[in-house]
This record gives C-alpha cells, sequence and structure tokens, in this order.
C-alpha cells in the first residue's frame, strides 16, 4: 500500500478514487489510470490533477479549493457558471476551449467533491515563458523562465484581437453570468470578480442581472465603497502606493524601495486607518460622477457582450509557434459594457499595463476581424472609453498596485474630454 507521502494526488482534498476512474471510464469506454503519487497543479481558486486512458488520451480532473475569498455557494455558483460558459462558447465560435465531459457544483456525487472532467488543453502555458526580460540585478532560487520575442508577442496579441472580436459577437440582453439547466442556457446574477472576489460576495450589492451599462458600473462602485468600509485593504494605501519594478533602473532598487514602502505603512497602520479609508470613499465619490461618461459612447440596444476577465498568461495555451490552442479559466466570466470588453488585455496578468505599440496591434486585430475586407474603423470614442472602463475596474475591485495613478490618469482625461466638448460648444455658438 502506497504511504501517505506517496499519495500527493489527495492534498488539497480527499475523494474516491477509484470512483472518479470508474466515471471517466464508462464516459469514453475505456479504462484510465491516475498516478496517486501526482502533485496536483493549483491556483487561486482551484487544483487539478491528470488522467490518463489506456489510447495515452488525457483528461483533468479539477475541483475548486478552500478559499477565504468567496463563500462555498459562490465557489458552487462559478463552477456551474464556467461549464454553461465554456458549452455556449464552443458552441457558438471557434474560440479554443476545453470540453466538458461531466461536472458537479456540490460533494453530493459519487467522486464526493465538487468537480469538472474536461479535456486537457493542448499546448502550454504562455507563463513558461517571462513576458519581459528578467530584470537587472534579480537573483531567483530558480531558473527564470526564458522572456518571449518581440514577435511571438505580437502574434499573441494579434490572436487575441480576433478572439476578442468573436466574444464581441456574442450577445446577450443583460449584463449578467451564464447557467445551464437542462441543455437551456439562462442568465443568472453576475458573477464578474469585482462583485465576488476578497469576500465581496458576503457584501448586500445589486448583483444583477442588470439591464443598462450604468448599473453594471454602478454596482461594481457599490461593491467598492463596501468594501473600503467593512473589509480589509490589504496592500492598498491610496496617497502611497507600492513601488512598480518599471520604476528603478534595477530589481536590487526596486527591493529596497518595497521595503522602505513596508515600513511607512507599518507605522501607525496606515492601510487599515480611518484616514486611508477615508481617502478612498472620497474617490469613490468622485468615481460616481464619472460612471456617465463611461457608458456614454455604448448602447444596451444591440446587447451586451461575453468577456473572460483573467486572460493571464496562465490562462492561455499555445504551441511551439505561438498559436493560441486554448483558453481556460472561465468562473468569472460573464457579459460586460462593450467599453470593458475593448480595454487591451494586460500581460502576464490583467493589472498589468501594454505596451501601447502591442495595444495597437491588439485594436487593429480587433477592427479587422469585425470589418472583415474593409476599411471601417470602430467609433474612436469606444476605444477611449476603453481605457477609462480598465482604469475604473481596476479601481473597484482593488486589483492594481497603483491606484492614486489610475484615479489621476481616469480624473484628468476626463476632465479634459469635458473642456474640449465645452470648447465645440463655445465655438458651435
Amino acid at each position: 500500500m502506497s504511504t501517505a507521502t506517496e499519495q500527493r494526488v489527495f492534498l488539497y482534498a480527499h475523494f474516491n478514487l477509484r470512483a472518479l476512474l470508474e466515471t471517466a471510464t464508462q464516459l469514453r469506454h475505456t479504462p484510465c489510470f491516475c498516478d496517486p503519487a501526482q502533485e496536483p497543479r493549483s491556483g487561486s481558486l482551484n487544483w487539478a490533477i491528470s488522467l490518463i486512458f489506456d489510447d495515452t488520451v488525457e483528461w483533468i480532473f479539477r475541483s475548486p479549493r478552500e478559499s477565504p475569498d468567496a463563500l462555498a455557494e459562490t465557489v458552487a455558483e462559478l463552477l456551474e457558471s464556467e461549464v454553461a460558459t465554456m458549452k455556449y462558447v464552443k458552441l457558438h465560435s471557434s474560440i479554443p476551449v476545453p470540453e466538458v465531459f461531466c461536472h458537479s457544483s456540490t460533494g453530493s456525487n459519487a467522486i464526493g467533491i465538487p468537480f469538472i472532467l474536461m479535456s486537457i488543453a493542448p499546448g502550454f502555458p504562455l507563463g513558461n515563458f517571462s513576458w519581459d526580460a528578467c530584470p537587472e540585478g534579480m537573483i531567483s532560487s530558480r531558473k527564470s523562465p526564458p522572456p518571449l520575442k518581440k514577435y511571438h508577442k505580437e502574434k499573441v496579441m494579434r490572436q487575441l484581437g480576433a478572439i476578442t472580436a468573436q466574444l464581441y459577437n456574442i450577445r446577450f440582453k443583460s449584463l449578467e453570468s451564464l447557467s445551464e439547466e437542462h441543455g437551456e442556457y439562462r442568465v443568472a446574477k453576475c458573477l464578474s470578480p469585482q462583485l465576488i472576489w476578497h469576500e465581496r460576495d458576503s457584501l448586500t450589492i445589486p448583483r444583477g442581472p442588470f439591464q443598462q451599462n450604468y448599473e453594471y458600473y454602478k454596482s461594481l462602485l457599490e461593491a467598492f465603497l463596501l468594501h473600503i468600509k467593512e473589509l480589509p485593504l490589504r496592500q492598498h494605501a491610496f496617497f502611497a502606493p507600492i513601488p512598480e519594478l518599471s520604476q528603478f533602473q534595477d530589481f536590487l532598487s526596486y527591493q529596497a524601495a518595497v521595503g522602505r514602502w513596508n515600513d511607512f505603512v507599518a507605522i501607525g497602520s496606515k492601510i487599515d486607518n480611518s484616514r486611508n479609508r477615508t481617502d478612498y470613499c472620497v474617490a469613490g465619490h468622485f468615481l460616481r460622477e464619472m460612471i456617465p461618461l463611461i457608458c456614454a459612447p455604448s448602447s444596451a440596444s444591440s446587447g451586451f457582450p461575453l468577456c473572460h476577465p483573467d486572460l493571464s498568461t496562465s490562462n492561455i495555451f499555445v504551441d511551439h509557434d505561438f498559436n493560441i490552442t486554448c483558453i481556460i479559466d472561465w468562473a468569472f466570466a460573464s457579459t460586460v459594457p462593450i467599453s470593458t470588453l475593448l480595454a487591451t488585455p494586460g500581460l502576464p496578468h490583467p493589472r498589468d499595463e501594454v505596451d501601447p505599440a502591442l495595444a495597437h496591434i491588439f485594436r487593429d486585430s480587433f477592427t479587422r476581424s469585425i470589418f472583415p475586407g474593409s476599411d471601417a474603423e470602430l467609433d474612436s470614442s469606444l476605444w477611449d472609453s476603453s481605457r477609462w472602463a480598465w482604469l475604473f475596474t481596476r479601481l473597484t475591485t482593488l486589483d492594481g498596485l497603483q491606484d492614486y495613478r489610475y484615479f489621476m490618469e481616469l480624473y484628468n482625461s476626463i476632465i479634459t474630454c469635458l473642456d474640449i466638448g465645452d470648447d465645440e460648444v463655445r465655438n458651435e455658438k
């Protein structure tokens, strides 16, 4: 019998492995095997193991991790919504997503835990490469992944533009997340991360479905303001943002700055004290006034597009030629205002800024996919609002590292836009 150390497959949860193998075997009519010594791969929300069939076909068994950031009920809803979304995307687009063979959002099954049994993503994660070169002076105990070449980044961003164009054409009548019941797809409350993550699913806020952009953005803001009042702010100090690596010439200088920042915020508990919370509340009231302008260019008449909110390098799989082979982790997908969908994906993480040249490639690919064989262009105001929506979302999610800078850019760009509009009105008079 295997010792406990050899059965690492049970690292995150105890489950009925025999029942799992029987389930997979019945679905494919082919015997399969699971190495109990394999260590599960894990992310912030899920862990996963591999099953190998006798004909070498591989499936993935994935289950939620226990998380302090979301209630068990929410995790079950996310699993159901993710399955429905992947099935719908596979039916209505050519976007490569895993195929779901079996799932359960509760532990009331023979296996004993919630799970998704699905096809393995072909290729390998883009995260196997470094999106940017290793900073000078950085010392790591691990071998640094090779940096991506410029033309590889451009190829990936071009494909993401085309994928976003397909999502742009998957429309629903309201802002919501998908669910499936007896083969019928239906809308459910919105499960976007801004309303769920960091314990926000415990807050009493509107969760949709929403009929207008304004209702959606207002709900994000309400979640933000209640978070400021009731939940931990973690590393967020409004007027003292965390130093960014890009601000320094070498890694050692960056490390020293982060050390000084940690010392600074520790004195007087500057993060969770009332003054910092008040600063965020004041910023939130300014954000409320900006919502109509962020909404202005979009229209609900043609419906709302589907969006994957976490297009990180760990969720994008590619082959050796950097063709995208699969997009995984659709748990928080929902329909969104067009301005939110059009924000250029930040890589390696959605919170990261995008090089302007890569943003141009993404936009050009999106436009060419929407208007094939034509010189037509998307309304430029939609691209402007997409940047505003990205800044607004980063702020209200408390997902970025530079809240004050995000706020000032959003505030100044909107004020500039209003000033230009006022000048045009005066000139017409």
